[in-house]
């Protein structure tokens, strides 16, 4: 309420005596109160003889002392500081980047920031773009804004008309760690639907990404990565209720075709297991009819633009294939063959396309995401990157190809470190985050993680 009843200007630009209240009237506003009232307190001790009546004024005087020293540090004087901090600091920087123009000893251009501070903590500093010849600078202002501010950049969004840098303190990144017995419903229950959480700090929706690409090399975690995405959409009720359909593929028939097979035994028909190219064929026929018929129920709704999630009555479908380019190698070079794979990429590039709005999802995974092993067209449909390991430049640029990759960090060895990138996430850069890891062991282990995540219907 208070920070209402002062509204300060969150408007940076060049110009004579921009602004009323600044860091050094407050300081002197307190100072000079506290000496005024000190004054007051000491003329009271030798101007009054009546000692009760003295004893009363200078104890008035001394607690108004106390008032003014708690007003001034209270939160709401913090909050003003704070604020008073960012904008003189981003004045100053303004300034010191000749980030204006003068003309006769006037001001007659300046580029402007508007900044906000979050109740984190962080601050939002928004640059208009007007075609200025400041343009290239406010573009990359994050090298000084950095130092100005003492803070770390978190993010940097550009659009047609401006740039929006955001700095503040992340909180550290940690793992989740579970095996079969800490996995259960609890850890998902309070998870929207559309969301898949990552770590403490990562999550993104499946609403802005219809298709995710999981890569890495053997020995960086990829299967661990799998198997999370797998929990996620069990625990969000794929392939248990009746009207969705988990769709497995492998084409090497390793490791995800036999976690496939587990969840095939377990829950049954609605979960489809394959490692030949007829299989993958048919799984994403079989997808497609689902997806078209969501389609149909979606129309039928009054609501305009909707899609499953908005509808609440639809589960999300799943389908997961590893190693494509062993699918393509198993078609082979004769007529059928090429007739399979082309009908393949038909069904897949289909469904990267429109299974957004039927809340219908394609999951592709490989260790090497050129263009053999998952063609451009269809790769470049994938909006949710998960790379474990560190990758080279060449494939940096392809999995990561609607990022700029600037400023990527660096993977470590550490078992699970990735480079992520989502639609969504307030980045232009793919950032680093550690896939969960949940300890099982065994057949058994497996499947009593995949009972305890289920839900209940």
């Amino acid at each position: 309420m208070k920070m209402k009843i002062l509204k300060l200007s969150k408007s940076v630009k060049v110009k004579v005596n921009p602004y009323v209240i600044t860091s050094r009237r407050l300081f002197l506003s307190r100072i000079g109160t506290e000496l005024l009232v000190g004054l007051l307190l000491i003329n009271t001790w030798f101007s009054i003889p009546f000692i009760p009546f003295g004893l009363i004024m200078s104890s008035f005087f001394t607690g108004l002392i106390i008032l003014v020293e708690k007003f001034f540090r209270s939160t709401f004087i913090k909050k003003i500081q704070s604020i008073l901090y960012v904008r003189e600091s981003l004045f100053d920087m303004l300034i010191s980047l000749n980030l204006y123009e003068e003309s006769n000893n006037l001001v007659i251009n300046s580029a402007t920031l508007n900044f906000e501070i979050t109740p984190n903590n962080d601050v939002m500093v928004k640059v208009p773009l007007f075609g200025n010849k400041f343009l290239k600078l406010l573009k990359n202002l994050e090298e000084y804004l950095i130092p100005t501010l003492g803070l770390p950049l978190i993010s940097k969004q550009e659009f047609p008309d401006c740039v929006i840098y955001k700095l503040g303190h992340t909180e550290k990144i940690e793992q989740y760690v579970l095996n079969a017995h800490t996995l259960t419903k609890e850890f998902f229950e309070d998870i929207p639907t559309p969301i898949i959480k990552l770590s403490n700090t990562q999550q993104f929706s499946l609403k802005s990404n219809t298709n995710i690409g999981i890569y890495g090399r053997t020995g960086t975690g990829k299967t661990i990565a799998l198997q999370w995405y797998l929990f996620n959409a069990l625990a969000k009720g794929c392939g248990s209720d009746d009207d969705t359909y988990l769709g497995i593929v492998d084409g090497k028939a390793a490791d995800l075709y036999r976690i496939g097979e587990l969840l095939h035994e377990e829950l049954g028909e609605q979960v489809a297991v394959g490692s030949s190219p007829q299989m993958l064929a048919k799984l994403s026929r079989k997808f497609i009819e689902i997806m078209d018929a969501r389609f149909e129920i979606i129309k039928q709704n009054s609501s305009l633009n909707a899609d499953a999630y908005d509808l609440g009555m639809m589960t999300p479908n799943f389908l997961f294939v590893d190693e494509l380019a062993s699918i393509r190698d198993s078609c082979g070079s004769s007529k059928q063959g090429k007739e399979l794979w082309n009908e393949i990429l038909q069904n897949l590039g289909l469904i990267a396309r429109k299974g957004r709005q039927a809340g219908c999802h394609l999951l592709l995974s490989t260790q090497d995401p050129n263009a053999e092993n998952i063609p451009v067209e269809l790769r470049n449909q994938i909006s949710a990157v998960l790379y474990l390991g560190n990758p080279g430049s060449d494939r940096l640029r392809m999995a990561f190809s609607m990022c700029e990759l600037e400023n990527v960090p660096t993977v470590s060895d550490r078992k699970g470190e990735a480079l992520f990138y989502a639609d969504g996430l307030n980045s232009v850069e793919p950032v680093l985050t550690i896939v969960p890891f949940v300890d099982v062991k065994t057949k058994r282990e497996f499947l009593q993680v995949v009972r305890n995540i289920l839900p209940v219907h």
